[in-house]
């Protein structure tokens, strides 16, 4: 069985290249994980990787993060027996204008998302949570950019986990032969000049 890193290269889900971020910063590699319910197999695995990693937390409520959070959200809340809901990208124009589509108050909850890169809409999901009376004591994602999420979130007094760091990818991808070693090196430099950075 292949390993998580390398199921998602092989899927096509993590690219080498030159790539523009949200931010505006370039970036040698892209992961974007909403391919991942196309591939109901994989897609099965990480959500149980995914649950498993959260099950030493004590949480009642799940809450996906709009876009890529929402499926897997969705399949970690059905495995572990738990409501779920997600924040919305952008408050609606129309209707209740709500952001967060959840009933959080009073509960302790779990956030979930694809991918962290800085924490922005992590952060922005733990405020919106808290907003609502709910407790968010947990993020989880699934990648870690190793970026400043982490950080930032722990430093709203919020638990941070993943199941892959972007260097554990990379250590990975190097060692099965995908990628050389100069773009291995290439990689650690931009992870750790991120790091740097911050």
């Amino acid at each position: 069985m292949l390993s998580l890193a390398l199921e998602l290269y092989r899927l096509g889900m993590v690219r080498f290249g030159r790539f523009r971020l949200t931010s505006g910063a370039e970036s040698p590699y892209y992961i974007d994980l909403r391919p991942l319910p196309s591939y109901p197999e994989v897609f099965r695995k990480v959500a149980l990787r995914m649950a498993a990693l959260l099950e030493g937390y004590n949480y009642d409520y799940i809450i996906g993060v709009a876009t890529g959070g929402v499926p897997l959200a969705t399949a970690v809340a059905l495995m572990a027996g738990k409501p779920m809901g997600y924040v919305r990208l952008e408050a609606k124009t129309h209707g209740t204008g709500r952001r967060l589509e959840a009933l959080v108050k009073g509960r302790r909850v779990a956030i979930i998302d694809d991918v962290a890169t800085t924490g922005g809409s992590l952060a922005a999901t733990v405020e919106a949570v808290r907003g609502e009376g709910g407790e968010p004591i947990i993020a989880a994602v699934v990648v870690d950019r190793e970026q400043g999420a982490a950080e930032r979130i722990k430093g709203l007094g919020v638990g941070f986990v993943q199941l892959l760091k972007a260097s554990q990818l990379f250590a990975e991808l190097y060692a099965a032969g995908i990628i050389g070693e100069d773009r291995y090196l290439e990689l650690l430099r931009y992870v750790s000049s991120s790091t740097q950075g911050r």
